[in-house]
């Protein structure tokens, strides 16, 4: 071995020297001819193109397996928009106007050989201007009451404008239905005497040429009976409670026109009390508490100050120290239901009911080196639009290649979010702008802005975004807002918990996109519209799931598995209207006030009580042992669980100071009491949209016939505080 060894490593510089002598002799006389390339490229498409169209092209590589090739247009890559541009792909896209030469050269070049090209010379032409064919595309069928998009291609010419008619008439009539220039057709209101129609497309270039396409008009199908379970359920998710007049009516209008009258449903307006009011002489807080109780329990408006109490417990301001500041801001929530977000947003952040709250108010410029007060500006991001983390569209959490939660902002950009809103101070009496900032609070107007006191450096927000300087308070607070709105966080963020509020506490991923989905677009390009985000939030397939089943079926078997606990609120005031309270003294403008000091505070909701911006629950609380979200259920406990049955008791019992609630033998309850089971389907149709399971219906059968049948009023008691005390009813599903 040491011998091989040896001789190869003598031998190795011999070789070299070999090698380096026969690369020296072939230096001696001229260089040899290098071997031609065996690549070669065609191209093949077409000769002449009209500017502003496109036209494909192909190449074809031999001699090698690498068919990659790069485009040129006049030896530039990609050409440029004087010449026109060329894919990847080899889709030239011809400019809009002539260039000097009316003639490009197209070139595939091979990658395997650079060297290698094959072009072909297109000749650029001026469109003709003429019509030559139009065709229409759209919907065969339309359904009256509903529309339909239709579209128009028109070839030969860079114009595709079109008239539109139906049947031959312009724009279409009463009788036929009309088309608008956009080429929306909208139906007759019932269908014409033939189901047949035509819709043409004229070209304008060339009004000789038209296109055709022939529609069905199809009558509407039946609307499907409400039945008294979906009505109540339905009901639940939209107002403060069902009534048996409530679930009667919407059985009789359907859900889509029931939406449509709570939208058309003026505002009920809050006022501040009177100062003093005899009735309020524990503080002014307890009157207007008194005045929400009095219209979420009696008012026509029901959607919308249930929209209104979900935004309040989002955009949480309780000023319950300042004994005026609610009636402003609870105005503010409920105009701005229907609205769209990013009004809500613009007005909630001007009430100066938020900015006492949150030390918006009197914020001013912070001096070098410091910083503003970051209290408005971090909870607008994290409890009021965003969240503090990165969200999918469903709304669940995006994360890093470690797993982690991805987190939406930094804390420099709160930094420069909370330097957005210094300058702002309270209006004068009489709303107008201070000179300076105003340390008097004025709730009833919008804060107004101190340009002085306004910091008008650069700051840099979300995604990239820059605010310039020098700009005012108002242009820097649109310019933030926007921003914010434009997140897209923001959708299933907002949307996710407005589903908590009125339908389930635990929705599924997929019901939060949907609905996210429209929070982003309406239908017609507009975001943020809250007509369109509560309307596919209650007529979801995950919220009408369960309107079709039992009560069995809804317990063994559920169609959706979701629901949310009914929060001391919302529990209080469905009894309440269930049970047609009514006020003792009808001309007494306080009729809560006693109630609100004796029963409210000891179940944890007090309206407008918080401890805290983090709202009486976290809309993340997950119910222990189990990985149910269920928000409310951060309030049941052994100090809110016990209270709720001593509410309930004096309820039934009609022993409420200031409210008459009648279950005697003459009552809508009291006279289904001759007849247990009439009494119990009676209530179940009240209170468990007629879903009572049937082993609770038995058993309630079963107390309410242990009570003489001459005592209608105790069985009405009895079967009413068993049902509304029960777990299966404090659960809404």
């Amino acid at each position: 071995m040491p011998l091989n060894l040896r001789s190869i490593l003598v031998a190795a510089p011999v070789s070299g020297v070999l090698l380096v002598l026969m690369a020296c002799s072939s230096t001696n006389g001229s260089n040899p001819a290098v071997a031609s390339s065996s690549v070669s490229v065609s191209i093949n498409g077409s000769s002449t193109v009209t500017l502003g169209s496109t036209a494909q092209y192909a190449a074809q590589v031999s001699g090698s397996e690498n068919q990659t090739v790069s485009w040129t247009v006049n030896q530039a890559v990609g050409g440029n928009a004087q010449l026109g541009t060329i894919s990847a792909t080899g889709l030239y896209s011809a400019p809009a106007t002539m260039p000097t030469s009316g003639n490009v050269s197209i070139a595939a070049v091979s990658v395997a050989d650079p060297g290698v090209s094959s072009s072909i010379s297109v000749a650029l032409q001026a469109p003709t201007n003429t019509a030559t064919g139009v065709t229409v595309t759209g919907p065969a069928t339309v359904t009256i009451g509903s529309t339909a998009q239709y579209a128009a291609v028109v070839a030969g010419t860079q114009n595709q404008s079109v008239n539109w008619a139906i049947n031959n008439v312009a724009g279409g009539n009463a009788i036929v239905g009309t088309i608008a220039a956009s080429g929306l057709y909208t139906p007759p209101a019932g269908v014409p005497s033939s189901n047949a129609i035509v819709v043409t497309a004229t070209s304008q270039a060339t009004p000789g040429v038209s296109g055709n396409l022939n529609v069905t008009i199809m009558a509407p199908a039946a609307p499907s009976p409400v039945t008294p379970t979906a009505a109540a359920r339905f009901l639940d998710q939209i107002s403060f409670g069902p009534t048996a007049a409530g679930i009667a009516h919407v059985q009789q209008i359907g859900f889509e026109a029931a939406l449509a009258e709570q939208f058309n449903q003026p505002a009920s307006t809050f006022s501040q009390p009177p100062s003093p009011d005899a009735e309020c002489s524990t503080g002014n807080l307890h009157c207007t508490q008194s005045d929400f109780l009095k219209v979420t329990a009696w008012g026509s408006d029901q959607l919308r100050q249930r929209v209104a109490m979900a935004l309040s417990e989002l955009w949480v301001a309780p000023i319950d120290d300042h004994e005026n500041a609610m009636p402003f801001y609870l105005n503010t929530l409920a105009n701005d239901a229907f609205t769209n977000y990013r009004t809500i947003m613009q007005d909630v952040t001007l009430t100066p009911q938020m900015g006492s709250y949150l030390n918006m108010v009197n914020s001013g410029a912070p001096a070098a080196g410091q910083i503003a007060n970051e209290n408005f500006g971090r909870e607008m991001m994290q409890l009021f639009s965003l969240g503090p983390d990165l969200l999918n569209g469903d709304g669940t959490p995006q994360t890093d290649s470690n797993g982690n939660p991805v987190p939406t902002y930094t804390e420099l950009q709160v930094e420069a979010f909370a330097r957005v809103y210094t300058g702002w101070t309270n209006a004068n009496p009489d709303g107008s702008a201070p000179s300076g900032f105003n340390f008097t609070p004025n709730w009833n107007y919008p804060m107004v802005p101190v340009e002085s006191q306004h910091d008008t450096n650069e700051k840099i927000l979300l995604q990239g975004t820059t605010l310039p300087q020098g700009q005012s308070a108002e242009q820097d607070l649109k310019g933030a807002l926007d921003n914010i709105f434009a997140h897209p966080n923001i959708g299933p963020f907002v949307c996710r918990q407005l589903i908590q509020h009125l339908v389930t506490g635990n929705p599924s991923p997929g019901y939060v996109q949907r609905v996210a989905e429209v929070f982003d677009n309406n239908g017609s390009g507009v975001r943020g519209d809250m007509k369109a985000v509560l309307t596919a939030i209650i007529m979801d397939q995950e919220a009408r799931a369960g309107d079709a089943q039992t009560g069995d079926q809804a317990e063994s078997n559920p169609a959706v598995d979701g629901g949310h606990l009914r929060e001391p609120l919302l529990w209080t005031l469905n009894l309440l209207r269930a049970l047609g309270a009514t006020p003792t003294n009808a001309s007494d403008p306080y009729p809560f006030v006693y109630f609100m000091t004796e029963f409210m505070g000891t179940m944890g909701e007090a309206p407008f009580t918080q401890a805290s911006v983090f709202n009486y629950f976290s809309p993340s609380y997950v119910v222990p042992l189990t990985t149910i979200n269920s928000p409310e259920f951060g309030l049941e406990n052994t100090g809110t669980i016990v209270p709720r049955l001593s509410v309930a008791n004096a309820i039934v019992h009609n022993a409420a100071t200031g409210l008459n609630i009648d279950l005697s033998a003459t009552s809508p309850i009291g006279q289904q009491a001759g007849n247990p089971a009439q009494l119990a389907d009676y209530l179940g149709m009240l209170f468990m949209h007629s879903q009572m399971p049937s082993d609770m219906r038995s058993a309630l059968i079963t107390a309410i016939s242990a009570i003489p049948a001459t005592d209608p009023q105790s069985r009405a008691e009895v079967a009413t505080y068993l049902v509304v005390t029960s777990s299966q009813y404090k659960i809404m599903h």
